[in-house]
């Protein structure tokens, strides 16, 4: 009879209810062992393709660029000639400080200014304004667009002044040193003529520019003491002039000592009349009236009265109300002593008063002269620009030793960046 494969016959397989069947079993899941023969064959198919890999990647990124630059350098780069100049921003007070604390802050002072007239050099020679004031004194077009340069290096004949800007960068370098505070300006060309007469039109516009700059600075701080001097002296003119006036219409040169000897004759009236009314207190004691000793005597003091009493108007009015008087005394033809000494006391003393802001607006031009003076600036050049006899530039050695330098940091990053993400995507 047939058994079936779990050992029980078909009839009793049957006769099990259908609730108590069991679920079949799973297969299980079948796993490639590998040997070691074969694991080895993939290892080294590994480390083959990654061998490759890096070896085509090193040969891709450094030794054909390598190859091509070298042969550029060696036998396609032009010759540059390279002029180097060596200026400073000088002013007249760059001197040793001494000890006290005054010379040594007005040398510090000093020293800032040169410095940041330095810097403001420096941003010049970068700038396209240096580019506008060369084309008056160099064709740089011509100097830069020449068969002497190579195919890399040459000036396009339709460059507009950006590019001719950025174009320049590549071959006039300046560099400030702080310590010594010395600007280096080196020139490239490729000719020695050319780079020669390149610098020394860099270095002239600067010096132009550097003095432009301190001729304005000595004019901004000159023109408030100037306009001061000149108002000054304006109202001191009028002033003297209403003076001149005032005793050219009094026909007083001094109305003080003219009050001074008014007052001494009015003095002197006082005395003779006080004389004559005792001389006639004492007639009167032994002669009448109506003697002609006393006559004589009594008009002689009714003269003194009316002298003395004409004296006292000349002096003031006595009148407490006054009158209104202008500060120059015009308008006013009668006028008393005391009237006219106010007018002329005031007339004086505005111009004493001018005459002293006139000394200290003086003072403060020749501080100003001073300051401008101590605040000049002007270039000291000790290195001239010379003619080169030899090529400086290019320097193919270093050149090509820098650039696989480079390249092989490239490289190495590339490299490093594809197995990263190799790695990630496996």
């Amino acid at each position: 009879m047939a058994m079936a494969p779990d050992g029980q016959t078909p009839e009793k397989k049957a006769e099990q209810p259908e609730g108590d069947a069991k679920p079949a079993a799973k297969k299980p899941q079948q796993l490639h062992v590998v040997n070691a023969n074969e694991a080895a064959k993939r290892t080294y198919k590994a480390q083959r393709r990654r061998r490759i890999i890096t070896i085509a990647s090193f040969v891709m990124l450094v030794v054909i660029p390598a190859i091509l630059a070298s042969v550029y350098w060696f036998a396609f780069a032009a010759d540059r000639y390279a002029v180097e100049t060596k200026f400073a921003v000088r002013s007249p007070t760059n001197s040793v400080p001494s000890g006290d604390l005054l010379s040594m802050m007005t040398t510090m002072s000093s020293a800032g200014s040169t410095m940041s007239d330095s810097y403001m050099l420096v941003e010049f020679v970068e700038s396209r304004d240096l580019i506008e004031r060369l084309q008056d004194k160099v064709d740089l077009r011509e100097i830069y667009n020449t068969e002497q340069a190579d195919f890399l290096t040459r000036l396009k004949d339709d460059a507009s002044p950006e590019e001719l800007r950025s174009y320049l960068d590549r071959w006039v370098s300046i560099y400030f040193d702080t310590s010594s505070q010395i600007l280096t300006l080196e020139v490239q060309a490729f000719s020695p003529e050319n780079a020669r007469a390149l610098s020394a039109a860099i270095l002239e516009i600067s010096s132009d520019l550097v003095n432009e700059v301190s001729e304005q600075a000595r004019f901004d701080s000159m023109e408030s003491a100037e306009r001061e001097v000149a108002r000054v002296e304006q109202q001191l003119e009028e002033h003297r002039r209403a003076m001149v006036s005032f005793r050219d219409e009094r026909q007083d040169i001094n109305p003080e000592a003219s009050a001074g000897a008014q007052v001494q004759l009015l003095g002197q009236l006082e005395t003779q009349l006080a004389t004559a009314r005792t001389r006639l207190n004492s007639l009167l004691n032994y002669l009448s009236e109506d003697a002609p000793t006393v006559r004589v005597l009594k008009n002689e003091i009714q003269s003194l009265e009316r002298q003395l009493s004409d004296q006292r108007e000349r002096l003031g009015t006595g009148d407490n109300g006054g009158r209104v008087v202008s500060e120059d005394g015009s308008g006013e033809e009668n006028l008393t002593m005391s009237e006219r000494l106010g007018v002329y006391e005031g007339l004086a003393v505005d111009l004493e008063f001018l005459q002293q802001a006139y000394v200290s607006a003086l003072a403060s031009r020749e501080a100003a002269r001073l300051e401008a003076d101590r605040q000049q600036r002007y270039i000291a050049s000790f290195v001239r620009p010379t003619l080169p006899q030899d090529p400086t530039y290019p320097k193919p050695v270093r050149n090509i030793l820098v650039f696989i330098a480079f390249a092989t940091m490239l490289w190495g990053i590339v490299l490093m960046v594809f197995y990263v993400v190799r790695e990630h995507a496996t």
